[in-house]
């Protein structure tokens, strides 16, 4: 009988080694700008998207100097999307980041993200976001800020990424207004000022994603991968 046992178990681990990475990888968490973030698993398809997400440690991680890197690439025929959820309540202040050069070149059908998110579905999750993405279209504009509902008059504003060594960005959140900002070499290029119902924090926590827009595969075999740095969260006095 314990021969059985010990066939079967090794049966077991044989098959679960065999596995994509994507369905084996338990729950992982990073530091990164003085916080603590979780990183998104599942098993499946999910929203937004939908896409598969991955927090395999080559998916996304945290290097030596401090900067995190979300990929999105294909691993067993699945392409794996990249999210880090703050573990912490957002709230009223300043945050600020610096992303990569490769914002600008990534494939039409790839969208990064860095938004705030309440898990309660009042005031539409109490989202706003700063993304890049030309939504599926080569000659569109990749660069979007954003008070939900997006398709509300008023509530979105759209620009293109100039040619850059990176971007900094900067979304300043206060009770009568949320004001985004991007700068390039220390200069600010595109601002915009939003005053019309601006949501209050609520549960509502930062987050940084990289998926596909509905899903659809890039061009390029990958992967694709954006680099984060200079994350700084300055509270509301």
């Amino acid at each position: 009988m314990a021969a059985v046992r010990i066939w079967i178990l090794s049966i077991l681990v044989l098959f679960l080694s065999s596995l994509p990475q994507v369905w084996a990888q338990g729950p992982r968490d990073v530091d990164f700008g003085g916080m603590a973030w979780g990183l998104r698993q599942t098993s499946g398809p999910v929203d937004p998207g939908p896409n598969t997400f991955s927090n395999a440690t080559d998916q996304v991680w945290v290097d030596g100097e401090g900067k995190a890197h979300l990929r999105l690439q294909k691993k067993d025929g699945v392409w794996l999307a990249s999210e880090m959820m703050a573990k912490r309540d957002a709230g009223y202040g300043i945050y600020r980041f610096t992303a990569s050069a490769s914002l600008r070149t990534l494939d039409p059908n790839i969208v990064f993200g860095f938004f705030t998110w309440d898990r309660n579905p009042g005031s539409f999750n109490r989202e706003m976001d700063i993304e890049i993405s030309r939504w599926g279209n080569p000659h569109g504009r990749d660069g979007w800020f954003t008070v939900q509902p997006y398709d509300r008059p008023g509530n979105q504003h759209a620009f293109s990424l100039p040619e850059a060594d990176s971007y900094t960005f900067e979304m300043r959140w206060r009770k009568e207004e949320v004001e985004f900002s991007l700068f390039t070499a220390g200069k600010l290029v595109e601002n915009w000022i939003f005053r019309h119902g601006v949501p209050d924090p609520g549960r509502a926590r930062v987050r940084f994603n990289l998926w596909l827009f509905q899903g659809r595969a890039p061009k390029d075999p990958g992967p694709y991968e954006v680099v984060i740095s200079d994350f700084s969260y300055l509270p509301s006095p």
